[in-house]
């Protein structure tokens, strides 16, 4: 499942750790409902962005987030 793919008002639980491109370091156990995604033209990115935080996945730096979701979210 893609990042694309997570469904919108949907609480999802992180079940493993993970930074984003700016840092922002997810951990275990943090509830987050997502609400949208935008891609980032030119750098290749996609603003993730969920009701308790905007994420920012490189689609290289962070391809394991971006192509296997299922992998770092379960649904509550």
């Amino acid at each position: 499942m893609r990042i694309t793919d997570l469904e919108a008002g949907v609480a999802y639980v992180v079940r493993q750790s993970f930074r984003d491109d700016a840092g922002t370091l997810v951990l275990p156990g943090d509830r987050m409902t997502f609400e949208r995604y935008r891609a980032v033209p030119v750098t290749g990115a996609f603003e993730v962005t969920f009701r308790e935080e905007t994420l920012v996945l490189h689609e290289d730096r962070q391809s394991d987030v971006c192509e296997h979701a299922e992998w770092f979210f379960d649904w509550t």
